[in-house]
C-alpha cells in the first residue's frame, strides 16, 4: 500500500462477521469501496465481542476483502439492560480512542450512531489526526431516547446531549442520514445547511437473499412449515422501537384460522412479551445464521415491519431492503409519514396499517392470503422499486462521490 494513499477510518461498534444491521451494511459497503478505489486505505475500528453472543471474541485484527479490521475490547453486557449497554458504549469509546492513536496517518474519519454517541468518537479521532469527519446517522439520538421514554426532552441530560449533537453535526464535513424524513428533521432541529445534510439509503445486495440454485431445497421452510400454510413473518430485532401489541392482537384474532402461520424470528427486550402472548399458530424462533437469510425470507408469504409511530423521521428499519430484494409483499405497521409507507404506496408493494387498530392488520393478512396472485404481484413491484434505486451499488456510488469531495477539500 502506498504510504501516501488516503486513509479512511470507519468507526462502528460491530462489523464482519456480526449479523446486526449496522454491521451488515458496512460489511457489504466497505469491500465495494475498497474494490472501487484500491488506491485508498480503508480501516474499520470495531468491537471484539460478537453482537449475537457476547461470549464470542473475534480476532483483535484481520483483513477481509481489502478492508483492515481492528477490534477493541468491551465488556460482555446483556442487551436488555439500557444502563449496562450504556456502560458498554463508554468502554468501547475509551478503547477505540486509545487504539486509534496507533493507526498511523488518517485522512478522514467516518463515525456512526452505533454506538449512539459514535460521532463523538469520530470527531475526537479526527481532531487529533487533523482531518475532517463524516457523521452517519443510523438512528437519530437523543430524539429516539425521548420517543422511547428513556429520556425526557425537558431534562438537562437531553438538552445537553442535543446541544452536543448539534455541535458535532455543524462541525462535520457532511451529515449523512439513511432516510429523507431523517434528513429533513436534522435540518430543522440542528440547523445543518442543506448542502451538508445528505440522504444515502443503506441499500442491499440482492445476492444475499438469492437461492444458491433454482433447485436448492428450502430447509427452513420444510422444517418449520411442512404443511405449507400461509406464513406471516417478522424477522429481526425485537426491541422497544418495534411495537408488537398489534401483531400479537392479530395472532389472537386469527387463532382459529389454521392455514395461517406466524413466524416471529429474532431477539430483544420484547421477546418475553411475544412468548407470553404467542398462540398455537405462532412460532417464536431464534436469529438464523446470515447464510440462511434467503431460506428465511423465501419461507414467508408476507413480511411484517413494525416501527414506533413517532420514529418515522428518526430511524428506518433495514429489513425492508431484504424483503424487497426477496420479492415479498410488505405489511408495514407504523406511521404513514414513514419513507417505507411512501415506498409501499408509490410502488403498490404492500400495505400500511396502524398500531392503534389491529383489525387493519388482520384485514391486510386476510386480503393477501385470499389473493395470492396480488400478494406475489406486490412483491414483484417492490423488487422493481428496489432495482431502480435501493441496491447497495447505488449507495456505494454516492459514498464514493462524497468521499472524493471531502478528501479533495470540498
Amino acid at each position: 500500500m502506498n504510504p501516501a494513499a488516503p486513509h479512511i477510518l470507519f468507526v462502528n461498534e460491530f462489523y464482519y462477521p456480526d449479523i446486526c444491521a449496522s454491521s451488515a451494511v458496512l460489511t457489504d459497503r466497505l469491500p465495494r469501496l475498497a474494490a472501487a478505489r484500491p488506491d485508498w486505505k480503508i480501516t474499520v475500528l470495531t468491537g471484539r465481542r460478537a453482537w449475537d453472543d457476547s461470549t464470542v471474541l473475534h480476532a483483535a485484527e484481520e483483513s477481509h476483502c481489502g478492508v483492515r479490521i481492528v477490534r477493541v475490547d468491551r465488556p460482555a453486557l446483556p442487551k436488555r439492560s439500557v444502563l449496562q449497554r450504556a456502560l458498554g458504549f463508554l468502554a468501547f469509546q475509551r478503547n477505540a480512542l486509545r487504539t486509534a492513536r496507533g493507526l498511523g496517518k488518517i485522512d478522514l474519519v467516518v463515525g456512526t450512531t452505533a454506538p449512539p454517541q459514535g460521532a463523538g468518537i469520530a470527531a475526537r479521532i479526527a481532531k487529533r489526526a487533523g482531518c475532517p469527519f463524516v457523521y452517519t446517522v443510523l438512528d437519530l439520538y437523543p430524539d429516539l431516547a425521548d420517543t422511547l421514554d428513556k429520556l425526557r426532552a425537558s431534562s438537562l441530560i437531553y438538552k445537553r446531549w442535543l446541544k452536543k449533537d448539534t455541535q458535532l453535526m455543524q462541525q462535520a464535513a457532511a451529515v449523512v442520514s439513511i432516510s429523507t424524513p431523517m434528513s429533513e428533521r436534522i435540518a430543522q432541529t440542528r440547523s445543518v445547511p442543506a448542502e451538508k445534510c445528505i440522504t444515502i439509503h443503506d441499500g442491499f445486495d440482492e445476492t444475499a437473499v438469492a437461492p444458491p440454485t433454482r433447485d436448492t431445497a428450502n430447509r427452513f421452510a420444510q422444517h418449520y412449515n411442512p404443511q405449507g400454510r400461509f406464513v406471516v413473518q417478522y424477522a429481526g430485532n425485537m426491541g422497544l422501537s418495534h411495537p408488537f401489541e398489534a401483531i400479537m392482537a392479530t395472532t389472537r384474532q386469527l387463532e382459529g384460522e389454521r392455514d395461517v402461520l406466524f413466524q416471529l424470528i429474532g431477539d430483544g427486550p420484547q421477546r418475553g412479551y411475544i412468548e407470553q402472548h404467542a398462540t398455537a399458530q405462532t412460532q417464536v424462533l431464534d436469529y438464523q445464521p446470515a447464510e440462511r437469510l434467503w431460506e428465511v425470507l423465501h419461507a414467508a408469504d408476507a413480511c411484517l415491519i413494525s416501527q414506533h409511530p413517532r420514529m418515522f423521521d428518526q430511524a428506518l428499519p433495514f429489513k425492508v431492503y431484504g424483503i424487497f430484494a426477496a420479492r415479498k409483499p410488505v405489511i408495514f405497521v407504523g406511521n404513514p409519514a414513514s419513507e417505507i409507507a411512501g415506498w409501499l404506496s408509490e410502488a403498490n408493494a404492500g400495505i400500511t396499517v396502524s398500531h392503534e387498530t389491529p383489525e387493519q392488520l388482520t384485514a391486510a393478512i386476510r386480503r393477501l392470503q385470499s389473493d395470492r396472485a396480488e400478494a406475489e404481484a406486490m412483491g414483484q413491484r417492490g423488487y422493481a422499486l428496489f432495482k431502480e434505486r435501493l441496491q447497495s451499488s447505488a449507495a456505494v456510488e454516492k459514498w464514493l462521490t462524497l468521499f472524493e469531495r471531502v478528501l479533495g477539500g470540498g
